[in-house]
């Protein structure tokens, strides 16, 4: 009967006050899930797979949670646009070794250090980086997006315990409007690292330019469950009160953190990429869509992007499978 009211009780529970399980190498990590956030999982095509471009190949992301509401849209096939988003990841070169108390000071110090100089270096890695990302969505989706970063703003680290250190970085994006014309999105994120069981996590709060106080408060709280979550004891905690476990390239790991950091706000904007999403290919726009002939001077597409059709524009301007408003 206990055991029947407890199973009861789970369904009740939201599943934004839920905890993810990862592995870091062999390290098991409770996530809690930020309040009013949802887990993104890998059945929430395509928003996963167009969500993991943005991760650099340097890095390892563990979990994304998005608003409630907006994770329910990509469960049903859609792209969500959610500027406000939380992220776990970290380096690959960090998932098998063992970080110590004096690592992770170590590591402290330099980005407090070296924080402009790192951020420049992670600069000279990104057009690469973009061009690939570009050209892959290129081929998918038969959409230039011309994606690209202006010279981040980093400000120096606002927040720092024994088990986190946290910094905010300002960002300029760039993306090519319906007619290849550029347009601009401004964000603003949080990055947060933990040192939790012998382990290095980054997380990421993204948010729109205002958001800065947003993001360095849920930040803050974000990391402080995450640290409860995984306390160190007995012969972790002995083990990271050791001097030092191993010789680490602090500045590169770092460079990787802050790549992660910036590439993520890029999911600002992938809500106004999926409006473009289907627009037609090649073919299509010689005058067929789905098999049929057509003008396109006379048709347009519906502003949501997911209708598979175009709409005359003899029409009373709303889209008669969806409602919304067409495109003019």
């Amino acid at each position: 009967m206990k055991r029947l009211i407890l199973l009861s009780l789970l369904f009740l529970i939201p599943s934004s006050v839920l905890a993810v399980e990862i592995s870091v190498g062999t390290t098991n990590l409770s996530i809690p899930s930020p309040v009013g956030y949802s887990l993104i999982t890998s059945d929430m095509q395509p928003y996963v797979k167009l969500t993991e471009r943005f991760v650099p190949p340097m890095n390892e992301q563990f979990a994304k949670f998005l608003p409630e509401a907006d994770a329910a849209i990509a469960a049903r096939g859609e792209i969500p646009q959610s500027h406000r988003h939380f992220s776990v990841q970290t380096a690959k070169a960090l998932i098998q070794p063992f970080i110590s108390n004096n690592d992770f000071a170590q590591f402290k110090r330099k980005i407090k250090t070296q924080n402009e100089d790192i951020f420049k270096k992670a600069e000279l890695q990104m057009p690469d980086w973009l061009e690939k990302i570009n050209k892959g969505i290129a081929m998918d989706y038969n959409v230039d997006l011309g994606i690209s970063i202006d010279r981040p703003l980093p400000l120096p680290s606002h927040s720092e315990t024994e088990r986190s250190l946290a910094y905010s970085t300002f960002v300029k994006y760039k993306i090519n409007d319906e007619e290849g014309k550029p347009s601009f999105f401004e964000g603003i994120v949080t990055a947060t690292l933990v040192h939790v069981q012998g382990k290095v996590l980054f997380l990421y709060v993204n948010a729109e330019k205002s958001g800065l106080d947003w993001c360095r408060t849920e930040s803050s709280k974000w990391a402080d469950a995450v640290i409860a979550a995984n306390p160190s004891t007995g012969d972790i905690a002995a083990r990271e009160s050791k001097h030092s476990q191993g010789d680490f390239d602090w500045e590169k790991i770092f460079v990787k953190g802050t790549l992660g950091a910036i590439m993520g706000g890029i999911l600002g904007i992938i809500g106004y990429f999926s409006k473009r999403r289907n627009v037609p290919g090649k073919e299509q726009k010689k005058g067929k869509i789905d098999g049929k002939s057509s003008d396109r001077k006379e048709e347009r597409l519906c502003v949501c992007g997911n209708c598979e059709y175009l709409i005359s524009k003899n029409s009373d301007g709303f889209c008669p499978e969806c409602g919304h408003r067409l495109e003019e």
